[in-house]
């Protein structure tokens, strides 16, 4: 197992690892594997590891924010996709596929709360 860290344009805090989370400074790029950023309410961003594309906005109302987007599958690899919110009150919600490539799929959730770790992996 090896640990991805890759840098995106916000500098924001970026997740990693299939299997384990870490957080870490901007280091540099890795090939593929898992991209995502520490949010805030108002934030939308673009995600794209070599393989997959994912866009999310971050929306807040009532002491509750809502992650929604798509996340998408680029290549015809055999990797799955997916994507992933940890939200501040330590709930985790997922949404992935592997039913192939160039196949759009949305997510929204919602928790309590106004800030979200949401990450674009693959597997």
């Amino acid at each position: 197992m090896r640990t991805l860290i890759r840098k995106i344009s916000t500098g924001a805090i970026v997740g990693v690892a299939a299997g384990a989370m870490t957080l870490g400074s901007l280091a540099g790029t890795a090939n593929a594997g898992t991209l995502g950023v520490l949010g805030k309410c108002g934030d939308s961003k673009t995600a794209e590891t070599d393989g997959a594309t994912a866009r999310w906005t971050l929306d807040c109302s009532g002491g509750q924010i809502t992650v929604s987007g798509w996340y998408r599958d680029d290549e015809p690899d055999g990797d799955c996709v997916g994507v992933r919110a940890d939200f501040a009150d330590g709930s985790t919600k997922r949404s992935q596929t592997c039913d192939g490539w160039g196949t759009k799929k949305t997510f929204k959730w919602t928790a309590p709360g106004a800030l979200a770790d949401v990450y674009l992996y693959e597997y």
